[in-house]
């Protein structure tokens, strides 16, 4: 695991030009079960996952609203996390700025989005620019799983 740059995607690259990269982004605010099985199935596609960290700024620009945990605390989180081989904070104004640098730069094989995620249609447009295979994931969640998600865990602990 480790932390990276805008500046290192094309030694990353370079490093792993031989095996399949998967890209996936997100908010990963209040990380929970939900985010570990998406994450999972994102590895599942390839040999190496790197995530893209909506940062605060770049969060704002498509959610309308800030996420609750500090970007550099959800940036150490997913570092942690052991599925995950490179993460990166995006910190582009919008998230279609952040797209384009990391297709164009990373040149990743898959970018990975979940089902509900926002703007699927843009997102798809773009990766198909770069010829990067896009994929739509539906939320995966286990019978012995409650219906996870950041927004359910907020109203959960707004009804205490």
């Amino acid at each position: 695991m480790a932390i990276i740059k805008l500046k290192d995607f094309e030694d990353i690259r370079e490093k792993h030009k031989n095996e399949k990269m998967v890209f996936c982004s997100g908010t990963f605010d209040l990380l929970h079960a939900g985010h570990i099985l998406f994450l999972e199935d994102c590895k599942n596609r390839g040999d190496i996952l790197v995530v893209g960290l909506g940062g605060n700024k770049i969060v704002g620009s498509y959610k309308n609203k800030n996420p609750i945990i500090n970007e550099v605390m959800r940036l150490k989180m997913l570092d942690s996390l052991k599925i995950i081989d490179y993460v990166f904070l995006e910190t582009a104004g919008h998230l279609f700025d952040s797209l384009e640098r990391v297709f164009l730069k990373l040149k990743p094989d898959f970018y990975v989005v979940n089902s509900d995620a926002s703007l699927i249609p843009e997102r798809k447009n773009i990766a198909d620019k770069y010829k990067v295979k896009f994929v739509v994931l539906g939320r995966k969640c286990p019978k012995s799983y409650e219906n996870i998600s950041t927004t359910n865990i907020i109203k959960k602990i707004k009804g205490l």
